[in-house]
């Protein structure tokens, strides 16, 4: 009877996990670059002998993973000079306060210096150190990435990648850095840069709702079996062997 709490109760901690990966993902079905995340729920058996080597199986629920969707958003044109997407494989390079970090997000701007910069200012990198501008002449970005100004190439945008399947940390602002230290960058050679257009982001508004209420209603099955438990342990400690 108390395993059957314990159980219940367990179903339910990862359901709370789950809710709230998707209410993220929800919440950012309008940032630019941004992508959803998932989680892995599994259960396992351990099995304990006991004198006469019978198992004894301890069924648990747990959250194994939080895994990332890195499948591409759409295109959406802006027009603007500045902002820039990528077509298949690769991260844009971005030079931080903590860092160096990827991104997807492509909204960028030229800053009071020249550099190209993201939106909290940290500067976007090229193959050869920041890539500086004049801020009075328009500027037109290759689909190799390749800068250029009045006909003159001033650098190429750092696109980068990283092996697959790929283990990335989110921090923020539509960013990642590499999970681990040694999985260095490497080269993407299936790429297309495309100025004026932002990537959307790939989060698939139907579907992570249909999975919130799913979680919803396996969650409250849950509570109504946590319940039912408890009832019936009330029941047994209160009036099982009850004298009359």
């Amino acid at each position: 009877m108390i395993q059957g709490i314990y159980t219940a109760s367990m179903g339910m901690t990862p359901l709370l996990q789950k809710q709230d990966q998707i209410a993220n993902n929800l919440s950012n079905v309008n940032t630019t670059g941004f992508k959803q995340s998932g989680l892995f729920i599994k259960s396992y058996q351990k099995y304990v002998a006991d004198d006469q080597l019978q198992p004894f199986v301890n069924r648990e629920i747990k959250a194994d993973e939080v895994y990332i969707d890195y499948s591409e958003g759409t295109m959406k044109q802006t027009k603007n000079q500045f902002d820039i997407g990528i077509q298949g494989s690769g991260f844009l390079t971005v030079m931080t306060g903590d860092g160096v970090q990827y991104t997807r997000n492509g909204s960028f701007a030229l800053n009071s210096e020249g550099f190209i910069v993201a939106s909290d200012g940290s500067k976007v990198m090229g193959t050869e150190g920041y890539i500086r501008l004049e801020r009075n002449l328009p500027v037109t970005i290759s689909d190799r990435g390749e800068v250029l100004q009045d006909n003159m190439s001033m650098g190429f945008l750092k696109v980068v990648d990283f092996q697959k399947p790929y283990k990335m940390l989110r921090c923020g602002e539509g960013r990642f850095r590499p999970q681990l230290p040694d999985n260095p960058e490497v080269s993407s050679a299936g790429y297309v840069v495309r100025q004026g257009y932002l990537e959307t982001s790939n989060v698939d508004m139907i579907k992570n709702m249909v999975a919130m209420i799913s979680a919803h209603r396996n969650f409250e099955a849950d509570q109504k079996a946590l319940q039912a438990q408890d009832q019936t342990l009330e029941q047994a400690v209160n009036q099982v062997g009850k004298v009359a």
